[in-house]
């Protein structure tokens, strides 16, 4: 059977994943030698009174560098594809598109967020550093662009039907394409819990702050509820639906307690001089600006996931009763 020709949209589509997968697999090549250079490299002497942090700073950057690596390769892989038409590439650009069009409008919000209320230094140009937060907030919406274009463009019958025939493509799509990125970010969210659950890393749950064996338990056990909530729904089971409902219903409780609850932000400046030590340069009215904008950011987010969880509940169970594609 001849081989079809991609449409020119696909095959821009291609170029474009393959390029940033490149320059991700660059970036996880430069933290992999950083933290090289890092293990051969004399340790500085650490400052007096200067708490070490609960991260170690190489297992940060090899995290990173596995990070950035994975990526790409799973982007020039499914680009590939894409060119192949494999509809399996199609569902991977629609789940990356939903989690790229989610942090590059954060990522821009808070670049927008920062270049007015982040100080300006005495030894920097007037009006550099806002420059470069705007510039930086200028890329973060050309990613949104691409991934709107993507989830428009591949949610089109006339793609759809490229990569699985014209019938196909007519036919209502059973499993919710929501529920299908949903549970793929729960299983990274809880990857990366399970990462930051080998250091003692503080955290702020209802006003209360848990440090050492707590905190780790309390990750473990988030960790382990992302994961299960995830695989679970990809396998069609409809209690890990309730569960993602449920562990999503506790993010938006969590982040208005932290709105209302007086003292929170104080508990939370605390957790980032544990964290971060001297590093912190903030003023702390500033601090607290960014610590009620990502506090806003974390309720916008679990407050979403839950609504797409809750009107996709029916068509979520109604293909859970439907024998697997």
């Amino acid at each position: 059977m001849a081989s079809v020709k991609p449409p020119a949209g696909i095959t821009a589509s291609a170029v474009v994943a393959i390029l940033g997968s490149v320059v991700s697999i660059l970036l996880g090549l430069a933290f992999a030698f950083g933290a090289f250079a890092t293990r051969v490299a004399p340790a500085a002497p650490s400052l007096a009174n200067q708490p070490a942090p609960p991260i170690p700073p190489i297992v940060f950057v090899v995290f990173l560098a596995i990070f950035y690596f994975g990526f790409g390769v799973w982007g020039i892989a499914s680009a590939v594809s894409l060119l192949r038409l494999r509809n399996w590439a199609r569902l991977c650009f629609l789940v990356f598109s939903g989690l790229l069009a989610f942090f590059s409008l954060c990522f821009a919000a808070g670049w927008i967020f920062g270049a007015f209320v982040t100080p300006q230094p005495d030894n920097v140009p007037q009006g550099l550093l806002t420059g470069i937060f705007l510039v930086f907030a200028a890329i973060s919406l050309s990613c949104l662009g691409v991934a709107i274009w993507w989830l428009v463009y591949f949610n089109r019958s006339t793609i759809k039907a490229q990569f699985a025939g014209e019938v196909a493509a007519s036919r209502p799509r059973q499993f919710p394409l929501a529920v299908s990125i949903i549970a793929w970010m729960l299983i990274a969210g809880g990857v990366i819990v399970a990462v930051q659950m080998l250091v003692a890393y503080p955290l702020l749950i209802f006003g209360f702050v848990l440090r050492g064996w707590a905190a780790r338990l309390a990750m473990a056990l988030f960790g382990a509820v992302s994961v299960t909530a995830g695989i679970g729904m990809l396998k069609r089971r409809i209690d890990a639906h309730s569960l993602a409902v449920g562990y999503f219903g506790f993010g938006v409780l969590n982040a208005v307690s932290l709105l209302v609850i007086p003292g929170s932000f104080a508990r939370m400046q605390e957790i980032v001089r544990e964290t971060q030590g001297s590093q912190v340069m903030l003023t702390a009215s500033a601090t607290n600006s960014f610590m009620a904008f990502g506090t806003f950011v974390g309720f916008a987010f679990a407050s979403g996931m839950l609504v797409l969880l809750i009107k996709s509940r029916k068509p979520f169970i109604d293909a859970c009763q439907m024998p697997a594609d």
